[in-house]
């Protein structure tokens, strides 16, 4: 696969995330949309005053939910103008990250084992204990939601009440990665797993010891492949029995898939791999 480094941006550190026809990019204060076809830049925006690392956003619809410390900002997706600032948490204690969505709800992650579900355009939100360990990723599907938590637990919430259903104890600390596909979620974890789950039994039904060697993420689905960022390098995996399939060095500070493209960041730039068709 060729990698193409696309854009020079010096950075503290980049997210990404794409839709159909956008590449949407933090960069340091500000936030960034080109289009896919030619990257040329549609739109900029400075939200903040001050630097800060502890970002992260997710696209849905027509708004962008970006986590900033304590505060959920939701952007415009059109032309990244703040629409609202939610105040979710106080303190160190309560700093938010991550993201789901169903319906009109949005489901944010808080430190000690909580979740704020947010409702949307009311800008009103409802602060549920779910646990005793922090969530490092989670999944919405329907509604249910999949949590992978610090003390390495898979925990299956019911999204209408925020009750745990199921949970497991997948390893001894660190779930990194949690995604839904079809009747199965994928994990990665500081055991350097890779495992599939059925959703029905909660049964480990495959699993690949010394597959990552860092802090993997889950970068999502192609074709009939995983895609998993580790240290470096993107590899790709069958979806149906972990068979390493292909691994390769690309810069994945962040990283993301869109189509038969895969971008990855690291902090002097943006970088695209073209995928052959799924």
């Amino acid at each position: 696969m060729q990698i193409k480094k696309i854009l020079d941006l010096e950075n503290d550190g980049l997210n990404m995330a794409a839709d159909e026809a956008f590449l949407y990019i933090r960069r340091k204060r500000e936030m960034h949309k080109y289009g896919l076809a030619d990257m040329r830049l549609i739109a900029r925006n400075v939200i903040f005053k001050k630097d800060g690392r502890a970002r992260g956003f997710k696209i849905y619809r027509d708004r962008i939910f970006l986590t900033n410390f304590c505060d959920l900002y939701i952007l415009n997706k059109d032309d990244l103008q703040i629409r609202d600032i939610v105040r979710i948490g106080g303190d160190l204690s309560s700093d938010i990250w991550g993201g789901g969505f169903r319906g009109e709800k949005a489901y944010i992650a808080v430190r000690n084992g909580k979740m704020a579900v947010v409702e949307i355009d009311m800008k009103s939100f409802v602060i549920h204990e779910i646990c005793d360990s922090s969530f490092w990723d989670y999944s919405v599907a329907g509604n249910r939601i999949f949590a992978g938590t610090v003390k390495g637990e898979l925990i299956e919430i019911n999204a209408d009440n925020m009750q745990i259903i199921k949970k497991i104890a997948l390893c001894k600390k660190n779930i990194y990665g949690v995604k839904f596909s079809g009747n199965h979620i994928y994990t990665v974890s500081q055991d350097t797993t890779i495992k599939i789950i059925d959703t029905a039994s909660f049964e480990i039904v495959c699993e690949v010891k010394k597959a990552v060697r860092g802090m993997a993420k889950i970068i999502g689905f192609h074709g009939d492949n995983l895609v998993v960022a580790d240290s470096g390098q993107a590899a790709f995996w069958d979806k149906e029995s972990l068979t390493p399939r292909e691994r390769f060095s690309f810069s994945v500070n962040g990283a993301v898939l869109a189509g038969d493209n895969l971008f990855g960041s690291d902090n002097q730039g943006v970088y695209r791999g073209h995928l052959l068709p799924g």
